[in-house]
C-alpha cells in the first residue's frame, strides 16, 4: 500500500465507533539501532521521524485507533530523550508509563523491566515496525483460543542465491530448481502474552523473545497460538528500509 493508503485506512479505524480494550500495550524501544547509525548516535531509532512523525508517536497513535489508551514503554539507550519527546502521553490522549533499563537487554529482558506495571494479559509490540495489522482481531483470537500467547506472523519471501537440490539416501537427485523463492511465514513481532510468561526471563540480564523464551515455552509444551491477516507491515530496521 502507499503511504497515502495507510493513513486513509488508519483514519478510518480511529473514526468507528468502537469500545475501550482494558489492555494495556507494551512497546519495546531500548535497543540502540545500531543498523541505522550514525543517525542513531544522536536520536533513538523510536524517535526517527515517519510520516510526519516520531514512529513512537504514530505506534502510540496506531493502537489507539484501536482503542488501548494504556501503555507501557520499555526504554534503555537514550531514554532521557524519548521520555522528555513523548511524556506522559495525554498530548496524544492516552496514558504512558515507562519501564527503564540502564543498557539495552533485547527483547524479553527489556519486556521484564514491564513486569511491576502488569497486571494481567496484554499486548507486546516492537517499537520499530510500522503496521495495519488489526490487534483487536490479534486479541480476540488469543482470547479464543488460551495459551500462553498469540503471535502475529507475515508473509515473508526469500529469494535463494544458489541452484536448490534435493538428493535421496542413494544420493540421486530427485528435483533441482535453480534460484527458487521460498514463501515463509515469520514472526511480525506484535504479540499477545499472559502475565506468566515474565516467569520465564531472567531479571537484569540480556535476553531474547525470539531466540530463548519462545523455543523454551514450546520446548515445555505451552500453547502458543499464531495469527495471520493480510496487513501492510515493514520494519525500521535498515537505512533501507526506513526510506522506504
Amino acid at each position: 500500500p502507499t503511504r497515502k493508503g495507510l493513513h486513509l485506512s488508519t483514519r478510518k479505524i480511529a473514526t468507528e465507533h468502537i469500545e475501550p480494550i482494558a489492555m494495556k500495550a507494551v512497546i519495546l524501544v531500548g535497543g540502540a539501532g545500531t543498523r541505522l547509525r550514525p543517525l542513531t548516535y544522536v536520536m533513538p531509532k523510536c524517535l526517527l521521524p515517519v510520516g510526519g512523525m516520531p514512529l513512537l508517536e504514530w505506534t502510540v497513535k496506531y493502537l489507539a485507533s484501536h482503542e488501548i489508551k494504556e501503555f507501557v514503554v520499555c526504554v534503555a539507550y537514550l531514554k532521557r530523550q524519548i521520555i522528555s519527546t513523548v511524556g506522559d502521553g495525554s498530548r496524544l490522549g492516552v496514558k504512558i508509563e515507562y519501564a527503564e533499563a540502564e543498557s539495552p537487554l533485547g527483547t524479553a529482558g527489556q519486556l521484564k523491566t514491564a513486569e511491576p506495571l502488569i497486571d494481567d494479559t496484554f499486548l507486546a509490540m516492537n517499537g520499530d515496525i510500522v503496521t495495519s495489522l488489526n490487534v483487536r482481531n490479534l486479541i480476540q483470537t488469543h482470547k479464543e483460543k488460551g495459551g500462553t500467547g498469540t503471535i502475529a506472523l507475515k508473509n515473508f519471501d526469500v529469494k535463494v542465491p544458489y541452484g536448490h537440490v534435493t538428493a535421496d539416501q542413494d544420493s540421486v537427485i530427485r528435483k533441482f530448481e535453480e534460484k527458487p523463492t521460498l514463501h515463509l511465514m515469520a514472526n511480525a513481532g506484535i504479540y499477545v502474552l499472559e502475565r506468566s510468561v515474565f516467569g520465564s526471563i531472567p531479571s537484569g540480564k540480556p535476553f531474547s523473545l525470539e531466540t530463548e523464551v519462545f523455543p523454551a515455552l514450546i520446548e515445555r509444551g505451552e500453547r502458543l497460538n499464531s495469527y495471520y491477516e493480510e496487513a501492510y507491515w515493514n520494519d525500521v530496521g535498515t537505512m533501507g528500509d526506513f526510506e522506504r
